[in-house]
C-alpha cells in the first residue's frame, strides 16, 4: 500500500466536509492475510449510499471523501447524522456521473479526522482505522462485481480519503486483472497524490486528454500564490480539467461550463455559475492553479488549510466540464467495443 506522511496531515486536519436503516455486519473478513473486525455485509442495502436500478449501461462505483470525526478513529455508519454526511457529499460529487452511469457507492468506515497514529512517521496504510475502511471498500467492491455488475463498464470515483481508498483498490484488484482493466472507463482519483508507482501497481496509466480509457484522473486545485497543501505530493500526476491537457497551456475562464456548488452537509444545491475560474497545471509542483472571483475568495469556506488550497472545491470548480467529460469518454468506450 501507498506510504505518504502528508495524508496523515490530511486525515488529522481535515474539517468535516460536508441513511437510514441500522448496518447488518457478517464475520470472519480477512485483508493481507489478518482478521479485521466483524465485516460489513454488502448484500444488505442499507450498507449503501446508494444503491440504484441499474437503469444504463455504465456504472460508477463512488466513494466519498473524509465526512466523520468520530472519537473512535472510525466512521460510524450506524449513525443517521454520519450516514447523512455522506449522503451530503455524494450529492454534491457523484451527481457528476448520474446523466450516464448506475451510481453505486457503499458506505465505508473511514479513518476519522480524530484518530491518532502510533508514531509521528506512521503511515495512514498502517493504521488499524484505515485498514478497516480499506477493508469495507474492497468488500463492496468484490460484491459489487459480482453480485451487481453483470459485466457494464464503469468508473471509480473519489475525492480526498476517497480517493485515496479508490488508489488502494486499483493496486489490489486491478493490477493483476486484464479483465477488469479492460472493463474499467477510467478512474477519478482527485484531491490526492498519484504516482506513477501508483500506476504501475493498478496497471493502468495517467489520463492524457479527453477520451482515453483504461486512466486515472487526478488534479488538486490551488491559488497561484498557494504553497500548496498536503494533498499534492512531490510526483503528482495533473491533469487539467477544462481543456484535459497535462502541460501548461492556460484554460481561460470561458471554457469553464460550469462550477456548481452545494452544501456539502446535506446535499442541497446552492448556486451554478458558468465560465466560473481558469485552470492552468504548474508542471513543477503538478498544482492546477486558479483565480477565483474576488467575492467568493472572501466568501467560501476553504477549511484548516493554508492560503489558497481549494481542496474542498476539487469537483465544484469544474462541476460542468466534469460531467459533459463523464459522456465523452462513455461515448469513446462503448465505440471501441463496437
Amino acid at each position: 500500500m501507498k506510504k505518504q506522511i502528508g495524508f496523515i496531515m490530511m486525515a488529522f486536519t481535515l474539517t468535516i466536509l460536508f441513511s437510514q436503516c441500522t448496518p447488518q455486519q457478517k464475520k470472519d473478513n480477512k485483508i493481507d492475510g489478518e482478521n479485521t473486525e466483524t465485516a460489513l455485509d454488502f448484500s444488505e442495502k442499507a450498507n449503501w449510499v446508494s444503491f440504484p436500478s441499474t437503469t444504463k449501461n455504465v456504472d460508477v462505483f463512488y466513494l466519498y471523501p473524509t465526512v466523520s470525526s468520530n472519537a473512535s478513529g472510525n466512521m460510524d455508519i450506524a449513525n443517521e447524522e454520519e450516514r447523512a454526511l455522506a449522503k451530503g457529499i455524494f450529492m454534491a460529487q457523484a451527481s457528476v456521473f448520474e446523466e450516464d452511469c448506475n451510481l453505486f457507492a457503499p458506505f465505508y468506515r473511514q479513518l476519522t479526522t480524530a484518530a491518532k497514529p502510533e508514531t509521528p512517521t506512521t503511515q495512514p496504510s498502517e493504521m488499524k482505522e484505515f485498514v478497516l475502511g480499506l477493508t469495507d471498500v474492497l468488500d463492496a467492491f468484490d460484491y459489487y462485481i459480482e453480485h451487481l455488475n453483470q459485466g457494464r463498464p464503469f468508473f471509480i470515483a473519489g475525492h480526498s480519503q476517497g480517493s485515496m481508498m479508490v488508489l488502494e483498490l486499483l493496486k489490489e484488484r486491478f493490477g493483476n486483472n486484464e479483465a477488469l482493466r479492460k472493463q474499467l472507463i477510467a478512474a477519478y482519483a482527485i484531491g490526492s497524490t498519484v504516482t506513477q508507482s501508483d500506476l504501475d501497481a493498478s496497471g493502468l496509466k495517467a489520463a492524457k486528454g479527453a477520451d482515453d480509457f483504461g486512466v486515472i484522473i487526478s488534479f488538486n486545485t490551488q491559488s497561484r500564490t498557494s504553497a500548496g497543501g498536503p494533498m499534492l505530493l512531490p510526483g503528482a500526476i495533473c491533469i487539467n480539467p477544462l481543456n484535459w491537457k497535462t502541460d501548461s497551456t492556460k484554460a481561460p475562464a470561458s471554457e469553464n461550463l460550469g462550477a456548481r456548488f452545494y452544501n456539502n452537509d446535506t446535499g442541497e444545491f446552492l448556486r451554478e455559475e458558468k465560465s466560473y475560474c481558469d485552470a492552468q497545471i504548474n508542471t513543477k509542483t503538478a498544482a492546477l492553479l486558479t483565480t477565483l472571483p474576488e467575492a467568493d475568495v472572501e466568501t467560501l469556506v476553504f477549511g484548516p488549510y493554508k492560503e489558497g488550497v481549494y481542496h474542498r472545491y476539487d469537483y465544484a470548480f469544474w462541476y460542468r466540464n466534469l460531467q459533459e467529460n463523464v459522456g465523452v469518454r462513455v461515448d469513446a468506450f462503448l465505440k471501441q467495443e463496437d
